[in-house]
């Protein structure tokens, strides 16, 4: 009679336990997670230039919103001029599409929101230096806007330089 020797045999559980971690591990050495998607991608210039310009235009709209109890004798220019900024600033706003979970943030106006002087003289000429300022400081964009953009930063800009008119016109009166 032969003798039968035993083998030691995986059983079925253990050699199919052992291959789908051999596979699994094998799998998570390749896989990069989200790093495989690369670095995250930066804010893109125009909106950049968009967010700027938003905030400036705020800022101006808060500066004119200051500047109409100061001056009873201009207020209806003042408040002209305002509803202006006001509409630029709904033009702009209409341009920046955000993602749903960034929607609700508000651009944060520019710091440097200057006060205004007590005198007629001084607010119509602070508020003249910010138009001036915004005018150059928006040409100045242009170069590096896409097309649409450029348009409606030139016609803003185009705005501003004419409030300055008004402005002084204003003071003269």
């Amino acid at each position: 009679m032969a003798v039968r020797q035993a083998q030691a045999q995986p059983a079925r559980r253990a050699l199919l336990a052992f291959t789908i971690a051999a596979a699994g591990s094998a799998w998570l050495a390749g896989c990069k997670g989200i790093a495989a998607l690369g670095p995250v991608p930066g804010v893109p210039g125009d909106v950049r230039t968009l967010e700027q310009a938003i905030a400036a235009e705020e800022a101006l709209v808060m500066l004119y919103k200051g500047a109409t109890g100061q001056l009873p004798r201009t207020a209806a220019v003042i408040a002209a001029i305002g509803a202006e900024h006001e509409a630029h600033l709904s033009h702009l706003r209409a341009r920046l599409i955000l993602p749903p979970r960034l929607a609700r943030t508000k651009i944060a106006p520019s710091s440097g929101m200057p006060s205004l002087p007590a005198d007629r003289a001084g607010v119509l000429g602070a508020l003249a230096a910010q138009e001036r300022a915004a005018a150059v400081r928006l040409t100045g964009q242009l170069a590096d806007a896409p097309a649409g953009l450029a348009k409606l930063l030139a016609s803003i800009s185009a705005s501003e330089a004419a409030h300055v008119v008004y402005l002084r016109r204003a003071g003269s009166s």
